[in-house]
């Protein structure tokens, strides 16, 4: 369990009542689940449970204090955006071409300073050939959130972005 499964944005001030209640959902599969918060509103979920189930947990019954849930699917222990450009291609293209043919780029800097543009349109570029960019129906969309000492990648299927954790209440 060393790896984390999810990132998650939480609302202002409500950090520690939100590990308590992410931490009972999870509980309910794995009794080992940690959660930890790495820089402010920003919380690093760490189980056995894959991303999806995990996903699957935190958005059947969402905590009232989170803001957004990104399964994660690769970490990047750097923060140089070349390295960070070069290993999320990389993976993007050991994926079926079929389940992914169009996607749009975003990346977000929590408490660090990097060119998160560079980030996204060298992956754009990156995946050239392999899918097309589209902005208003992508079937992916391609979350880099880079936090401290590394990037989290989250491969978000068409529709899963449009379930905000505020319209499930």
């Amino acid at each position: 369990m060393e790896e984390p499964k999810l990132l998650l944005t939480v609302k202002n001030n409500k950090n520690n009542r939100c590990i308590i209640e992410i931490l009972n959902r999870l509980y309910l599969k794995d009794l080992n689940a940690k959660a930890e918060e790495v820089i402010q509103n920003v919380i690093l979920v760490f189980t056995t449970l894959s991303p999806t189930v995990s996903y699957g947990l935190l958005i059947s019954a969402p905590p009232t204090c989170l803001a957004k849930i990104y399964p994660i699917d690769l970490v990047i222990y750097s923060t140089n955006e070349k390295v960070i450009i070069e290993k999320v291609v990389n993976y993007i293209k050991g994926i079926s071409p079929k389940a992914f043919e169009t996607f749009y780029v975003e990346c977000h800097k929590r408490g660090i300073d990097l060119d998160c543009r560079e980030i996204e349109i060298g992956i754009g570029l990156g995946l050239r050939g392999f899918a097309k960019t589209d902005f208003k129906n992508p079937d992916r969309i391609v979350v880099v959130n880079v936090v401290k000492n590394a990037a989290y990648l989250s491969i978000i299927k068409k529709g899963q972005e449009k379930v905000s954790v505020n319209t499930l209440r």
